[in-house]
C-alpha cells in the first residue's frame, strides 16, 4: 500500500509537473518567438521607413552593411523582381534571385511575410521577416530582416533549462511530500498489520499506538479494544480448557473424543491406561491405528453414525506382558457430537474389571461358604439321624457319633469365628490398639502355645532373636494372631521331624519377621492366590487337617490394617517362608 500510494502521488505530481513544464515551455517559446518576430518586424519597418523617406544614401550596399554592423541582424533589400539590391552580410552579385523565397511571396501577397529555414548563403538556420515597399526611386520592393536561430535556440535553451530545473525541484519536493504523506498514512496500517500478525501468533492483548486522531487513529482504538476483548475471551477459553482437561484427566473414567474421520482429538490418561496406548503420540491419529480391539473400533464407527447415545459392555484379554494382564471388562458410553464441519463422537470408558472380579469373588465366596457349611452340617445331620434311628441305644457306637457331632460343631464354630473376624477387619470395624510391642515377647508366647503340638509331631520350633531389642508399632493381639496362624500352618503342613523357625531383624524404619518351615511347600503357580479366602492348595488334605481356608486371608488383612506388607516364597518339597514387614518403633536415642 505504501508503494502504491507513494507511486500514485509521486507519479501524479511528476506527470502533472511534466505536462505543466511542457505547456509552460511551449507557451514561453511561442511568446519568445513572437517577441523575436515582433522585434524583427519593427526593425524591418524602420528599414522600410528609411528607404521610403530616402534617408539612405545612394550606395545601398554600404548603408545596409552599416546598419547590419550595429546589430546581430541580417538586412536584405530585394527588388520588385526578386533581385537582391543590398545585403548586410553578403555581396548582392553573389546572391541568387529571392523572388521565390516563402517570406517574399507571402509579403507580396499580404504585405508581410515570415519564414524560418536554413540559409545556404550564411549556412545556418534563420528567421526571416519581409515587408513589401511601395514604388521608390531606389527600386526596392521588399525589406527583409533575419536573425540567426542559433541565438534564439540558445535563449530558448536557457529558458527550458530554467523551467525544467524549477520543475525538477518542485517534483523533488512533491516526491518528498508524497513519501512523507504515504509514510504517515501507511505506518499506522503497517503497525495494525503487525499487531494483527502478532495476535494471530498468539500475542493476545497486543496494542498499537498511532498518535493520530483521524480515521486511522479511530481504527487503531477499535483494534486495541478488539485485542483486549480477544485477550479476555481467549484467556477465558484457555481457563475453561485447562479446567476441562484437569477435570477429564482427574476422572476415573477414560474419555476419548473423535472427529468425523475417527481421528483422536483428546484422550485422557485414564483412557490411555485402560486401552493400553501411550497418550503423547496418539492425538491426530486414527482410532483404529491406536486401539487394536475390533469391538471398540466398531463401537467408534457406530457412535459416528448413530444419532442416539448407547451403552455396551466389552470384555477382552490383555496381551501377554501387558500393563493389566488378564480379562478386562469395560462399560462404554458412546454418543455422537454435532458440529461443523462434520460429526464427531465421544467415548467414555468405565473399568468394571475390579467390579466383575469382586463379583466373581463374592460368588466364589458364597459357594465356598455354602460348601464349607454344608460338609459339617451334612455330617451332623447324618449322625443325628443315625442316633434317632436307634444308634443312641447302641452304647458301643453312641460315643463315636457324639464325638463326630462335637468335632463338626467345633469346625463350624471356628469357621464362623473366622468369617466374623475377617468381616470386622475388612469393614474397618475392628478396634486396634496401636502401641509399642516387643517382638521377642510376642514370638516367645506364640512358640509356647504351639510347642506341645510340635513335640507331638516330633517337630522343632525355634526362635532366632535379633541382636538388639526390636519393637513394632502394632496391636499386640493382632500380631499374636498373625504369628499363631503362620506357625500353626507350619506345624500342620510340615511332616514329622521337620523344623519351624521364627526370626526377625530391623531394616531401617521397618521390622522384618519371617516364619520358615520345612514342609511340603506350595507350587509356584498357586503362590499369588494363597491369601484368597477359602483357597487351598490341596483341598482334601486341608479339610483332613481341619483348616477353614481363611487363616492366610485373615493374616493378610491384619498386616495391611497395621500398615505392613506380607509375601510368601516356597519350593515344593523344601518348605515355605512367609515374610512380614511392619513399622518399627525407633527408640529416641536413634533419632537424636
Amino acid at each position: 500500500m505504501f508503494w502504491r500510494l507513494f507511486g500514485g502521488l509521486g507519479g501524479l505530481a511528476v506527470v502533472s509537473l511534466a505536462l505543466l513544464g511542457m505547456l509552460v515551455v511551449s507557451r514561453v517559446e511561442d511568446q519568445f518567438l513572437q517577441q523575436v518576430e515582433g522585434s524583427l518586424k519593427s526593425k524591418a519597418i524602420l528599414v522600410r521607413e528609411a528607404v521610403a523617406h530616402r534617408s539612405l544614401q545612394q550606395d545601398l550596399q554600404e548603408n545596409i552593411q552599416t546598419l547590419g554592423a550595429d546589430s546581430d541582424l541580417r538586412i536584405t533589400l530585394i527588388g520588385a523582381e526578386g533581385e537582391v539590391l543590398a545585403d548586410s552580410q553578403e555581396q548582392p552579385r553573389n546572391m541568387e534571385n529571392h523572388g521565390q523565397r516563402p517570406e517574399v511571396l507571402e509579403a507580396l501577397e499580404k504585405t508581410y511575410g515570415r519564414a524560418t529555414r536554413y540559409s545556404s548563403t550564411v549556412h545556418q538556420s534563420m528567421m526571416y521577416v519581409a515587408l513589401r515597399i511601395e514604388a521608390n526611386p531606389q527600386g526596392v520592393g521588399f525589406v527583409r530582416v533575419a536573425l540567426p536561430l542559433g541565438q534564439i535556440e540558445a535563449r530558448l535553451s536557457q529558458l527550458r533549462q530554467l523551467v525544467w530545473t524549477a520543475a525538477g525541484l518542485i517534483a523533488a519536493v512533491a516526491m518528498a511530500l508524497a513519501f512523507w504523506l504515504a509514510r504517515r498514512i501507511t505506518r499506522p496500517l503497517q503497525e495494525l498489520t503487525e499487531g494483527a500478525e502478532r495476535i494471530a501468533g498468539g500475542s493476545f492483548g497486543y496494542k498499537v499506538f498511532t498518535g493520530s486522531h483521524d480515521e486511522v487513529g479511530m481504527l487503531a482504538q477499535s483494534f486495541n479494544q478488539m485485542s483486549e476483548q480477544l485477550a479476555a475471551q481467549f484467556s477465558q477459553v484457555e481457563d475453561d480448557r485447562r479446567q476441562l482437561r484437569a477435570i477429564l484427566s482427574g476422572m476415573i473414567e477414560g474419555v476419548v473424543a473423535l472427529d468425523s474421520e475417527e481421528r483422536i482429538l483428546f484422550a485422557n490418561d485414564r483412557a490411555a491406561q485402560m486401552l493400553e496406548f501411550q497418550q503423547a503420540p496418539v492425538l491426530g491419529r486414527h482410532f483404529w491405528e491406536v486401539v487394536r480391539q475390533r469391538s471398540l473400533q466398531e463401537m467408534a464407527r457406530r457412535a459416528l453414525t448413530d444419532p442416539e447415545p448407547f451403552r455396551e459392555e466389552l470384555t477382552w484379554s490383555s496381551p501377554k506382558g501387558g500393563p493389566s494382564p488378564g480379562p478386562n471388562s469395560l462399560t462404554v458410553h458412546a454418543a455422537g457430537l454435532t458440529g461443523s464441519p462434520g460429526r464427531g463422537a465421544v467415548l467414555v470408558f468405565h473399568d468394571t474389571s475390579e467390579l466383575r472380579r469382586l463379583e466373581r469373588l463374592r460368588q466364589e465366596f458364597v459357594a465356598n461358604v455354602s460348601h464349607e457349611l454344608k460338609t459339617p452340617l451334612s455330617v451332623i445331620k447324618a449322625t443325628v439321624e443315625t442316633l434317632l434311628d436307634g444308634g443312641a441305644d447302641d452304647p458301643k457306637n453312641r460315643l463315636s457319633f457324639l464325638n463326630q457331632i462335637a468335632h463338626q460343631a467345633d469346625r463350624l464354630h471356628a469357621l464362623i469365628l473366622d468369617l466374623l473376624s475377617l468381616a470386622r477387619i475388612e469393614s474397618a470395624t475392628e478396634a486396634f490398639q496401636f502401641q509399642a510391642v516387643s517382638v521377642a515377647d510376642v514370638a516367645q508366647a506364640c512358640v509356647q502355645r504351639h510347642q506341645s503340638l510340635a513335640h507331638a509331631k516330633n517337630q522343632t520350633v525355634e526362635i532366632r532373636r535379633a541382636e538388639e531389642e526390636v519393637q513394632v508399632w502394632a496391636d499386640e493381639e493382632a500380631l499374636g494372631q498373625i504369628l499363631d496362624n503362620l506357625v500353626a500352618n507350619g506345624v500342620q503342613y510340615t511332616p514329622a521331624g521337620g523344623r519351624i523357625c521364627l526370626r526377625w531383624q530391623s531394616e531401617n524404619d521397618q521390622v522384618c519377621l519371617e516364619v520358615q518351615d520345612t514342609g511340603i511347600g506350595i507350587p509356584e503357580h498357586d503362590l499369588p492366590r494363597i491369601f484368597e479366602r477359602f483357597f487351598r492348595v490341596d483341598k482334601a488334605r486341608s479339610r483332613e487337617l481341619g483348616g477353614t481356608g481363611l487363616g492366610l486371608s485373615i493374616v493378610k488383612h491384619l498386616v495391611q490394617a497395621m500398615h505392613g506388607t506380607i509375601q510368601a516364597t516356597s519350593k515344593v518339597g523344601e518348605g515355605s517362608t512367609f515374610t512380614i514387614r511392619l513399622p518399627r518403633l525407633v527408640p529416641s536415642s536413634e533419632t537424636v
